[in-house]
């Protein structure tokens, strides 16, 4: 089994503010956590297409899905037309997108009004992508083009600073894809928080290494492998300054971290006759590493494993990778203890 990359760790042990202030500035802050963002790809016309989930704010301040409609059309060598549209009360909202891969040329229609038109000899040299800002059903749309390499593109479009959530196909379609956020305060007492932190291999926020019993960090349902995003008012993304941070709190230590409901702990039994059963990838936000499979004759089939969570540490280790994760998942010799950001039955994270 491949060697774990040494991480820097912090301990953070007692520190003093308010403990009436708003946690931290992470869940508004517009870094999504979603586990696949949804673009289109200037080479790949079919998988282009399709829908995906974002949160909107209506007028009484309640946040409801929207479900947007991703479709790509390639006219000729140069051009190409993404489309996305979608309904919010009552009224459906179109923004397209045409863009010439060769000759550097964007146009920008917002319900079906042409908003913007550019044409630029540096683009058609040499296209470095660009970033298109509107307004659209009273909310703030923004495109991006983003070079990919090879004279390829992709494209993006977010609502109010939020990506757009990619469906997948299969057991997880009906479920959310946003792992999400929840505000925790740990109490500060003299015996400490009783946790450290490891930088994050996937450089998004930090991670819990290990965990003290009946101590703050536990009685707070915090494991190992969650991952704090903010402490106080920063947000974090290496444990740099983490001693500083926690020790601005006065009573309580206010953080975020990532998944709307408590990790919690799966664990499987390894059977001597069939394979474990699981198909991992990487997770977009840099948040654990998400399950696309559960094999219907594996030993994991049989737990409560299911697809569209996310491993966070398998046998108290952080999986640094998918292919970490399975190296991980076949050396342990008959129990695999698997903490997970998980999906409840009535759908929620």
């Amino acid at each position: 089994m491949a060697a774990v990359p040494p991480l820097a760790t912090t301990s953070l042990g007692p520190s003093r503010r308010d403990p009436n202030r708003p946690p931290t500035p992470h869940a508004n802050t517009g870094r999504r956590l979603s586990k696949s963002i949804m673009r289109a790809d200037s080479q790949d016309e079919e998988a282009s297409k399709g829908w995906g989930m974002l949160t909107m704010r209506d007028h009484t301040g309640e946040h409801k899905p929207v479900r947007v409609v991703q479709k790509s059309e390639f006219e000729d060598s140069n051009m190409v037309k993404i489309t996305w549209f979608w309904s919010w009360e009552n009224q459906t909202h179109q923004v397209e997108l045409r863009h010439g891969r060769r000759s550097g040329i964007r146009k920008i229609y917002v319900d079906k009004m042409l908003l913007e038109r550019q044409r630029s000899i540096k683009n058609m040299l040499s296209d470095t992508g660009s970033t298109h800002e509107f307004v659209v059903g009273g909310k703030r749309g923004e495109v991006m083009i983003v070079p990919k390499g090879a004279s390829g593109f992709l494209y993006q479009l977010k609502i109010d600073g939020q990506a757009i959530e990619q469906n997948m196909v299969g057991p997880v379609a009906e479920r959310p894809l946003d792992i999400g956020t929840r505000p925790i305060q740990l109490p500060k007492t003299v015996d400490g928080l009783g946790m450290t932190l490891r930088n994050n291999p996937f450089k998004t926020g930090v991670v819990v290494w290990t965990v003290e019993e009946n101590k703050a960090a536990s009685n707070a349902g915090l494991r190992i492998g969650d991952v704090v995003l903010s402490i106080e008012d920063h947000l974090i993304d290496s444990i740099d300054n983490l001693v500083e941070y926690v020790g601005e709190a006065e009573e309580f230590v206010n953080m975020e971290v990532a998944g709307i409901g408590q990790s919690k702990q799966v664990s499987v039994v390894k059977a001597r006759d069939k394979p474990v059963g699981l198909g991992l990838q990487v997770t977009s936000c840099g948040v654990g590493i998400l399950v696309t499979e559960v094999d219907a004759g594996g030993s994991a089939a049989q737990s409560a494993i299911k697809v569209g969570d996310t491993l966070l540490s398998i046998n108290g280790v952080v999986p640094t990778s998918p292919k970490h994760a399975v190296q991980l998942i076949t050396s342990a010799e008959y129990i695999i203890n698997l903490i997970v950001i998980g999906h409840e039955p009535d759908g929620t994270v």
